[in-house]
C-alpha cells in the first residue's frame, strides 16, 4: 500500500458503501523502554480522550494485559525531535489527516503491519501504508436552539456570515484549518470547487464576520461551555452531537461541513511497536469503533460497526452517506504543504 490523495469521491463512494455493509491522562509522561507490556499513547485530551479511554484502552488492557500510558499534545514538532534524536517516547498516535501528511513527507512515522492489523472492513480510502483511519470527525455548523428556534435558525455557512438576519454573539476556532473553507463557502464558492484554496479571497470573507466573532477559541472541549452559558450563539464545531445526546439545547447544519479523519500510526522506531499494532488491530474491530460513539460522536470507519450504533444516533453521524453528500472532504494533501505559511498570514491577520 502507499500513500494516497484521498479525494471526496472516494470518500463519498466508500461512505455509501459503509452505509448499505453497515446496515444489511492523561497521567504523568513515562518512559516507554520496550516492555513487553505496554505502550504510550499522545492524543488530545478532554473527552475525546477519555472517551477513547473508556472504549478502547481500558477493555484492551483488560483483554490483553498490556498498558497504556497516556499523554496528551499531539505535535509534529515534538514528534520529529523525538525521532531525530532516536529519543522516542511515543508509540502510537491518533493523527488528523492534516498532520499525517507531514508526518509521513518527514519519515516521521513507520509502515504499519498489516499482517497484524486486519483492515479490510475498513473505508478503502482511509487505508494507507503508515495510517489507517480510526474515527471520521464534521466540523459544522452548531447553534443554540435557545437562540435560534425551529425555522429561525441559521443552516448555511452564508448565514452563519449574515450577522444582520442572524444576530448573535459568534465563536470561531483560531486557526484557519477549517476556516479558511468555510469563509470561502460564505463568499460563493462551490464545495467541490474549493481546492486549491483562495486564501486571499478566504481572507477578505473573513474580514466581513470578524467584529461579529466574540470568543476565538482554541481548544475543542470550550464551544460546549461557551453555548451553554450564552456566551456565543453559534460556531463551527466537532463535539456538538455527543452534546445533543445529552440533551443540550443544541441544533447542527452538515450544510458545507468540513469532513475529515484521524488515523491511527506509530511513530518510527517506536520501542513498543508490535504492541501498537495489536492495540490498531484490536481498536479497528466493529464493536469498539461502535462503543466510541457511546462517549464522543464521531463516525466509525468500519463499515461493519453500524449495526452495534445506536440508531438514533446513525443519522447524525459524520460517517452517514447523507451528510457526507451534504459536506466536503477536507484536504489533508493541501493543508500539509500549506499549513505553516498560512498560520502566519492567520497570525497577522487576526493580530491586525
Amino acid at each position: 500500500m502507499s500513500e494516497r490523495h484521498t479525494t471526496r469521491r472516494d470518500f463519498l463512494r466508500t461512505a455509501t458503501a459503509a452505509g448499505a455493509a453497515g446496515l444489511a491522562w492523561s497521567g504523568g509522561m513515562a518512559r516507554a523502554r520496550a516492555a513487553k507490556n505496554e505502550l504510550v499513547f499522545v492524543g488530545f485530551g478532554g473527552s475525546y480522550q477519555e472517551g477513547q479511554t473508556k472504549a478502547l484502552f481500558e477493555p484492551f488492557e483488560k483483554e490483553t494485559g498490556i498498558k497504556i500510558i497516556q499523554t496528551t499534545g499531539v505535535d509534529i514538532a515534538k514528534l520529529r525531535a523525538q525521532v531525530q534524536s532516536k529519543n522516542v517516547e511515543w508509540d502510537l498516535i491518533s493523527i488528523p489527516d492534516r498532520l499525517r501528511y507531514t508526518a509521513v513527507k518527514d519519515g516521521l512515522l513507520m509502515p504499519l503491519d498489516y499482517k497484524t492489523i486486519n483492515a479490510k472492513d475498513i473505508l478503502p480510502a482511509l487505508v494507507t501504508e503508515y495510517a489507517v483511519g480510526c474515527v471520521t470527525i464534521p466540523m459544522l455548523l452548531t447553534y443554540s436552539t435557545k437562540a435560534y428556534p425551529a425555522g429561525k435558525a441559521p443552516v448555511t455557512w452564508m448565514d452563519y456570515w449574515d450577522a444582520k438576519k442572524f444576530p448573535g454573539p459568534r465563536g470561531m476556532y483560531n486557526a484557519p484549518t477549517y476556516i479558511l473553507e468555510f469563509a470561502l463557502i460564505a463568499d460563493g464558492v462551490p464545495k467541490d470547487k474549493l481546492y486549491p484554496l483562495d486564501v486571499p479571497r478566504a481572507f477578505k470573507s473573513l474580514d466581513r464576520i470578524k467584529r461579529d466573532v466574540k470568543v476565538w477559541w482554541s481548544q475543542f472541549p470550550q464551544p460546549g461551555v461557551l453555548l451553554k452559558s450564552g456566551e456565543i450563539t453559534m460556531t463551527p464545531w466537532t463535539r456538538s452531537i455527543s452534546f445533543i445526546q445529552e440533551g443540550e439545547p443544541l441544533g447542527i447544519s452538515y450544510d458545507g461541513a468540513a469532513l475529515t479523519y484521524e488515523a491511527w500510526v506509530v511513530t518510527k522506531n517506536a520501542p513498543n511497536a508490535e504492541n501498537a499494532m495489536k492495540f490498531i488491530n484490536w481498536a479497528l474491530q466493529p464493536k469498539p469503533q461502535a462503543d466510541l460513539t457511546k462517549y464522543v460522536a464521531f463516525g466509525p470507519t468500519n463499515v461493519k460497526a453500524t449495526p452495534f450504533v445506536d440508531p438514533k444516533l446513525r443519522p447524525l453521524l459524520s460517517s452517514d452517506p447523507e451528510n457526507v453528500k451534504k459536506g466536503f472532504l477536507l484536504s489533508g494533501d493541501w493543508w500539509g504543504p500549506n499549513l505553516d505559511k498560512v498560520n502566519e498570514k492567520w497570525n497577522e491577520w487576526r493580530l491586525a
